[in-house]
């Protein structure tokens, strides 16, 4: 197989940016964490309680930066019904 077939035989099974951010959103709602969209941007309302708040704060350092998805993470809550308009 050539280099070039490796290559986009790697990119079909890797995670599409739209679907690991549905899965964060998915997995901070599932912790009981309240998110929407918000103007242009979104918002986290994280737990306080343990052990949630320790979870909800491994799975946005485990995701990595989000600034340069805003619009992407705004664009999925928005599809999901979860905004605030202002």
């Amino acid at each position: 197989m050539t280099e070039a077939a490796l290559c986009r035989r790697d990119m079909d099974i890797l995670p599409t940016t739209n679907s690991l951010i549905g899965k964060l959103i998915d997995d901070l709602l599932a912790v009981g964490c309240e998110i929407c969209a918000v103007g242009q941007g979104y918002c986290i309302n994280e737990p306080q309680d343990e052990p949630a708040a320790s979870t909800v704060a491994a799975l946005l350092a485990d995701f990595g930066p989000r600034m340069h998805l805003l619009a992407d993470f705004n664009a999925e809550l928005r599809a999901r019904g979860l905004c605030i308009e202002i």
